[in-house]
């Protein structure tokens, strides 16, 4: 096993790669001995602290298989994680589990993974242009682009009738992380009728010509601070001194959105917009209690932990794992694990988080 996994050393950044003795019933064989399955998990970063979530609850619950598990954050560096990765590799860690920061530069780490025998599993964010994946688990993409877009249409009163025009900014993820398409995607196809229609509207005119060019509005590695920069530089121009009303803002995901509220507080403008998010993180959750965060769609990383420990379960006991659906990478469509997410607003936190026992209610600031 421990040979098996040498010469990882290019591991690149971002999917579960799973190690396996060869095949399936040679798992098997190691689940019937005294050996302890170990498992090796690297992060990409702590500062979004949905990582933090998923990383710990797939350690605990992994562990409570009784496998041995460790931990680690790449601190969103590419280099770091192939480090991590490749040490873990020459411990003789039986599983690696690797969340994605570059899905695109992961091919070959995933080649070279398979090539050595090893299952690939991609966690949240697809490896692309490759067949080395063998599963991918996440929750479902444009559901949750989709879910930002109908909200944003249904707070501005667009699915009742009304016209505007109503001026909104747009955000996508970033350019390196292959989901960022998905979800722009995903709203993109709701809010692209009332753009035609000339009822939404974008002052600043970053408004993509395409859904390939989603990365024109991307903000590198969902920065909070460089989301909040850019919406300043938005608002500064086009928003100050009462010139134009700012409706709404799509930020993808919560640290965009809360560099959006920081913009909007430095900019003075009085008021808060509707302001979309994703990852139901502690802060924007607090946020959307008082009023600043519109909403979040909230991804339940408990229930994507034990989705990926079961699969590596059936794996190490020579089982074929459960899917719902296939995902393309380019190369090929993958068997995937694909979660359903949840629209969260001030209305329903309590029932959808505290009652979960997502947050506590202090957490959630109720």
């Amino acid at each position: 096993m421990k040979k098996l996994m040498k010469g990882m050393a290019a591991l690149g950044t971002a999917a579960i790669l799973i190690s396996v003795a060869g095949c399936g019933s040679a798992r098997s064989q190691s689940e019937s001995s005294d050996a302890k399955v170990s498992v090796g998990i690297s992060m990409p970063e702590q500062q979004l602290e949905r990582w933090q979530i998923d990383g710990n609850n797939l350690k605990k619950k992994l562990e409570s298989y009784g496998y041995s598990v460790t931990l680690q954050y790449a601190d969103g560096k590419t280099d770091q994680q192939s480090s991590q990765i490749q040490n873990m590799a020459n411990n003789g860690v039986d599983y690696v589990v690797i969340a994605s920061i570059d899905g695109t530069a992961t091919g070959s780490a995933a080649e070279q993974a398979k090539a050595a025998g090893a299952k690939v599993i991609a966690y949240d964010r697809m490896i692309m242009n490759t067949d080395a994946v063998d599963y991918y688990a996440t929750f479902s993409l444009t559901e949750v682009g989709k879910m930002q877009g109908e909200y944003i249409v249904k707070k501005l009163g667009l699915d009742s009738g009304k016209k505007g025009p109503f001026n909104i900014e747009l955000m996508s993820g970033s350019p390196t992380d292959n989901n960022a398409k998905y979800y722009y995607q995903g709203a993109w196809s709701v809010l692209e009728p009332y753009f035609k229609s000339g009822a939404l509207q974008s002052k600043s005119g970053k408004v993509p010509k395409t859904v390939d060019d989603y990365r024109s509005i991307g903000i590198d590695n969902w920065d909070q601070q460089k989301g909040q920069n850019e919406m300043e530089n938005r608002i500064n121009s086009f928003y100050s001194n009462g010139t134009n009303h700012l409706d709404t803002v799509l930020a993808p995901n919560d640290a965009l959105a809360r560099g959006t509220v920081q913009a909007v507080q430095s900019a003075g403008l009085g008021y808060y917009p509707i302001i979309t998010g994703q990852d139901a993180e502690q802060a924007s959750v607090q946020n959307i209690v008082k009023g600043q965060q519109s909403m979040t769609v909230y991804k339940d990383t408990r229930k994507l932990a034990t989705s990926t420990a079961n699969l590596i379960k059936s794996l190490v006991e020579g089982k074929t794992p459960e899917t719902t659906s296939t995902f393309p990478n380019g190369n090929k469509d993958v068997p995937s694990i694909m979660l359903t997410p949840v629209s969260v607003d001030k209305s329903n936190v309590k029932k959808e988080l505290v009652d979960s026992g997502y947050l506590t209610a202090s957490e959630a600031g109720l």
